[in-house]
């Protein structure tokens, strides 16, 4: 009974995780990005200054507890170590999958997404400081890696819940 109990709290931090991750990672997709394109240049700096670091700190905060609750889960779930990754059951390869992916995007948002909204926010910080001067060079570049970013991230973490999902099904 014990060890349901602790399983069902595991998975519950577990899937909340993935909700706020996969939430973030959607309303950005869908909201926030759509959203600051149609501002104006001084209106979209304000909000980028606003809201991308409390953005990005969640995002990270997400990242990390879902990678803390997955491994937890995996192992309450398979009765420790030994069982856990023999991937010879579907149960065990459908899990590998889904925390490899999971993986990914770790590396995606701490070694992608976060050098990048840290680059426009300190661009935009500069063209604030000086408004006369042409907005710099590499702003379009920084802008249009931040477009791709959002779709890449909501693919590998809808296809990562695909595998769990599957996994839940042996």
């Amino acid at each position: 009974m014990v060890d349901q109990v602790v399983t069902g709290i595991i998975m519950w931090f577990h899937v909340v995780s993935v909700i706020g991750w996969t939430g973030a990672a959607l309303t950005f997709l869908v909201s926030i990005k759509p959203s600051l394109a149609k501002l104006s240049p001084q209106s979209s700096g304000e909000v980028v200054l606003k809201m991308m670091p409390r953005f990005e700190r969640s995002v990270q905060v997400f990242t990390v507890l879902t990678l803390t609750f997955g491994p937890l889960l995996a192992l309450a779930m398979s009765d420790g170590p030994p069982n856990a990754f023999d991937l010879v059951s579907p149960w065990s390869i459908f899990i590998t999958a889904g925390a490899c992916t999971g993986i990914t995007m770790f590396f995606f948002v701490f070694l992608v997404f976060t050098p990048t909204v840290n680059k426009l926010v300190r661009l935009v910080r500069e063209m604030q400081q000086n408004p006369q001067q042409p907005p710099p060079a590499e702003l379009p570049k920084v802008q249009k890696r931040l477009a791709i970013i959002p779709p890449i991230g909501v693919s590998l973490l809808l296809l990562a819940e695909v595998f769990m999902v599957a996994a839940a099904q042996f």
